[in-house]
């Protein structure tokens, strides 16, 4: 997997960074040909014409170099080198016509003389796979993501896929420490990524600090995608480690409406549209309706153990009777005999319901309060003091 990665990387990046100029420099501009044909020789121009040459090459080839560069093309970066040694590509494309460790050496030598150049540090990519240097490989993904404003665009989806591997978690934490530009752009194409956010979780752990700058993380966008993957205890994992102080050690995270969601839906999940809605204010779930309007206001996923609970509802004042409130527990998992909906009335200030999960092969819950306002009537405006499902 790895390997096919690393030749989707450099085919990808050489085809639409390099080869596009490549073509057109050989097939329409004629200033390098021009600069070759006065003397004295222009080893730029030289160097820029077999650089080109070679792009196309790995380009055509899907992003494998090849084993020999034809003699022509040598022999232009030879000149280009005999007349400018200190042109990167000249030395890059010499190691080309090299094998075994003078390619290696010669491309070091290169990259030392800039780290700008797509055909050397895609080189460097590979031979870093090919030897599974995954920490030198991540290195010069860095360095292309450092040197070219739009390399993000290629480079940064490949990284969030190689995360699928486990074997990348540790390497990456060592990078990232480092703080790099792009670790934001990295963190949301994660979240976006299936296969890569369990291994993101164990990342995420290793990178935690109490003093960090959160906004470079996209744990809200993590949880959710974990959550909507089925991957719940991976998600309480992860809000553990962000929110400890939140958790409490209750069922019901934030029963008491003290704090604005951060983390949904492990925490509360608040819906609201142009006709109804929820938010947390004053200590308190606020839920409201216009006539004739409702549906689902606010939910929460819960882990309940093979026990028997006590579930309480507290409004702040009677629940007025157009409401039509009710609290649902349905489970979350995908499972074969899965236990039927609990829907359970709110028509009280204090509602009080015994709940049995023994038995059941669920485990994570939807906890959801739903409400819908009688269309004879002008809507609703009430709200919850507290939530409690406690075993008994």
């Amino acid at each position: 997997m790895m390997k096919n990665l690393l030749i989707w990387i450099v085919a990808i990046a050489l085809s639409a960074v390099s080869s596009a100029a490549a073509i057109g420099a050989i097939a329409k501009s004629k200033a390098p040909e021009l600069a070759l044909s006065v003397f004295p020789v222009n080893g730029f121009a030289a160097e820029t014409i077999a650089a080109n040459l070679a792009k196309a090459s790995v380009a055509e080839n899907l992003g494998k170099f090849p084993d020999q560069l034809n003699s022509s093309t040598n022999a232009l970066a030879l000149q280009a080198f005999e007349s400018e040694p200190i042109a990167p590509e000249a030395v890059a494309v010499m190691a080309l016509s090299r094998s075994g460790d003078i390619r290696r050496d010669l491309m070091h030598k290169a990259f030392e003389l800039s780290r700008r150049q797509q055909l050397v540090t895609g080189w460097m990519i590979l031979d870093s796979g090919a030897r599974d240097d995954i920490q030198a490989v991540l290195t010069y993904y860095d360095t292309t993501l450092r040197t070219n404003a739009s390399a993000g665009e290629v480079v940064i989806p490949v990284m969030a896929s190689a995360l699928e591997n486990e074997n990348f978690v540790e390497p990456f934490a060592a990078l990232l420490k480092q703080d790099p530009p792009w670790s934001a752009r990295f963190w949301g194409r994660v979240a976006a990524t299936p296969e890569a956010i369990g291994n993101a979780v164990e990342l995420r752990r290793l990178l935690y600090q109490r003093s960090e700058l959160s906004v470079v993380y996209k744990d809200a966008a993590l949880i959710n995608a974990l959550v909507s993957n089925k991957q719940f205890e991976k998600a309480e994992q992860l809000y553990a480690l962000i929110s400890p102080s939140r958790d409490g050690g209750y069922v019901v995270r934030d029963g008491d409406f003290r704090h604005e969601p951060a983390y949904p839906p492990i925490d509360w999940q608040l819906f609201s549209t142009g006709e109804y809605g929820a938010v947390i204010s004053q200590g308190s779930l606020q839920l409201s309706a216009i006539r004739n309007a409702g549906g689902l206001l606010a939910r929460q996923l819960v882990k309940l153990s093979k026990s028997n609970f006590d579930l309480e509802v507290k409004f702040d004042k009677d629940v007025p009777p157009n409401a039509n409130l009710s609290l649902h527990l349905s489970c979350a998992e995908e499972l074969s005999g899965r236990p039927i909906r609990i829907i359970i009335p709110l028509a009280k200030k204090l509602n009080k319901q015994k709940i049995s999960n023994q038995g059941s092969p669920c485990d994570y819950y939807w906890m959801s309060i739903h409400g819908r306002s009688a269309d004879a009537d002008e809507g609703f405006d009430t709200a919850v003091e507290s939530i409690s499902l406690n075993p008994e």
